[in-house]
């Protein structure tokens, strides 16, 4: 095993200390773009953490109605961002989290990367007033302009987080998706030379208890199709430069034809990292 995999060996020897009841709890958060996120990538951590806050990094509603399932109770993207939280909190407490243990950061889906320098600064309070563990969230790799933001906001935040003189957890990575020769891609990382990564197949029983959470987003049941449940893959996360693509060629959502582009994503993520590199060294200058 490479060395750059230790952080997530670490993780996986709490969860098999926990499996086998040697130790009582295992601090940690999950940022997930979305409500049901965190169960693709993560269920097997969320059954066997016991101190476990997750957070949502959006409300899961779009702007633009194509994007809606549809339901009839859909009259507005606020209805659609209740189902999604009633969603996400019956899938939840399924593993046994429970509504306490959940927060929503509340930016509007697909529009994250508008408002990271605020979404940074909330998701670093959180941090310093919960000081997990882990920290687990999505890879940078251009599946979703908002899986992508999650990325960066735990990168900023633990580099804010470690300016201030906090622990700094270890930041784990969940698989989600990506492009690959103009096809979607689930379930995978894209191939990095600095990153190992290490693979859960789940039990029965996992895998049991993740198909009762992911049969709670009935909303998404469209979505979740594609999405095959019996293995979770983690890695550390590596140093990425956020002001370049995640690959070449075309990004999963600009051939989905949304909205946001890549060119568009890196100016905004540009900015706030600028934002935070003057704000460090202001803070350096006054001590």
């Amino acid at each position: 095993m490479k060395s750059n995999a230790k952080k997530t060996v670490s993780l996986f020897q709490a969860i098999e200390l926990r499996r086998s009841g040697l130790v009582e709890v295992i601090p940690l958060l999950v940022l997930a773009a979305h409500e049901d996120d965190e169960t693709i990538g993560a269920s097997v951590i969320l059954q066997h953490a016991s101190d476990c806050k997750i957070v949502f990094l959006t409300d899961g509603a779009p702007r633009d109605r194509c994007f809606w399932p549809s339901l009839a109770a859909l009259t507005s993207r606020e209805k659609y961002a209740e189902v999604r939280r009633s969603e996400a909190i019956a899938a939840l407490s399924v593993a046994g989290v429970s509504r306490k243990q959940v927060h929503w950061l509340g930016a509007v889906d697909q529009e994250a990367i508008s408002e990271i320098v605020r979404l940074v600064e909330d998701f670093t309070v959180l941090i310093q007033r919960h000081r997990p563990k882990f920290i687990i969230t999505h890879s940078y790799e251009g599946g979703h302009p908002d899986h992508d933001a999650a990325a960066l906001v735990a990168d900023l935040a633990l580099k804010t987080s470690s300016r201030n003189g906090s622990p700094v957890p270890e930041l784990i990575e969940m698989s989600s998706y990506h492009a690959r020769d103009g096809r979607c891609v689930t379930g995978e990382f894209l191939p990095r030379d600095d990153a190992q990564e290490l693979v859960s197949r789940l039990t029965p029983q996992e895998l049991e208890m993740k198909q009762q959470m992911l049969a709670r987003y009935e909303s998404q049941r469209e979505v979740l199709k594609y999405f095959s449940a019996g293995e979770e893959r983690f890695r550390s996360a590596p140093n990425y430069d956020f002001s370049h693509p995640p690959h070449v060629g075309k990004l999963w959502y600009e051939c989905m034809g949304w909205p946001m582009n890549g060119a568009h994503w890196r100016e905004l993520a540009a900015d706030a990292l600028s934002h935070f590199e003057t704000k460090s060294a202001l803070e350096n200058i006054c001590g």
